[in-house]
């Protein structure tokens, strides 16, 4: 299921589209593998801040932050040429070649370049596996579930962006409201687990929030989950590669399946 950015008015550097494959649902993370609450913590970010400029590149600085984030990292070769240098210029070019072979595996319209019409977070985890950043990617398919993976490892967002979100307070802090300004993607880096909050990071530069970070409440990231937005995780390449999930056997549970088929064609419209 796609839907074009260009929905939004005045988009500026909201490059983020909506692209939900159902086979994705084959590779979401197992609940069996996560913590069973919320704890504190903070994924150290090994790059500087990012600086996307007036490109739509928001899915590959999200990508190449994530990358720079431990454990993922860490995990890493010297040898591979695609790892983040560390060097805010050379870690953007990178970013933008993400950006760029994303625009390749999506479907979405045009191709960067010589088009900017932003790409998907599915898309730009497809790139980073293809460039040997990481051994492959998977989904937290609920809130409960992104909030538990945030409690072990740091992972990226594709979500609604309001107006609220463009003047964090002095912490930091952002809250929903005004109108939808279009679809960003930016990396989530830690969670407060006693002060009810997700830690971001963006790709505007460090004039943005604090440092170039923000953060949210978990009310305002459930909702943002439940307007199409999407959690995802990359998995370090000293982890294997994420094999899907069994097939649902035939015969079981089909008043659901075709539920969730009505719900996909609809939403398809």
């Amino acid at each position: 299921m796609i839907r074009f950015i260009d929905e939004y008015p005045g988009a500026g550097r909201l490059g983020r589209h909506v692209e939900h494959d159902p086979r994705s649902r084959a590779y979401a993370l197992s609940e069996d593998l996560l913590p069973s609450t919320y704890t504190s913590a903070t994924h150290a970010v090994r790059i500087p801040v990012l600086d996307q400029g007036d490109l739509g590149s928001c899915t590959g600085n999200a990508a190449e932050g994530l990358a720079g984030t431990d454990p993922l990292y860490g995990a890493i070769p010297a040898t591979v040429a695609a790892r983040p240098t560390g060097d805010a210029g050379a870690d953007e070019k990178q970013a933008v070649a993400l950006y760029t072979a994303a625009t390749r595996l999506d479907s979405i319209r045009g191709q960067y370049p010589p088009t900017d019409t932003g790409s998907t977070g599915l898309a730009v985890a497809k790139a980073a596996q293809a460039a040997g950043l990481i051994s492959g990617y998977q989904h937290a398919l609920s809130l409960d579930a992104t909030l538990k993976a945030l409690t072990t490892m740091p992972l990226i967002v594709g979500v609604n962006w309001y107006e609220g979100f463009d003047n964090p307070d002095a912490s930091g802090l952002v809250s929903i409201s005004g109108s939808v300004r279009g679809g960003h993607e930016f990396l989530l880096y830690g969670i407060d687990a006693a002060a009810g909050t997700v830690l971001a990071r963006n790709s505007w530069g460090t004039g943005f929030g604090v440092d170039g970070c923000f953060s949210f409440s978990f009310d305002d990231l459930g909702r943002l989950l439940d307007e199409d937005g999407d959690a995802t995780v990359f998995v370090p390449l000293t982890s294997p590669a994420p094999v899907p999930a069994p097939p649902t056997p035939a015969g079981v549970d089909q008043a659901l399946a075709a539920a969730m088929h009505t719900w996909l064609t609809a939403k398809a419209l």
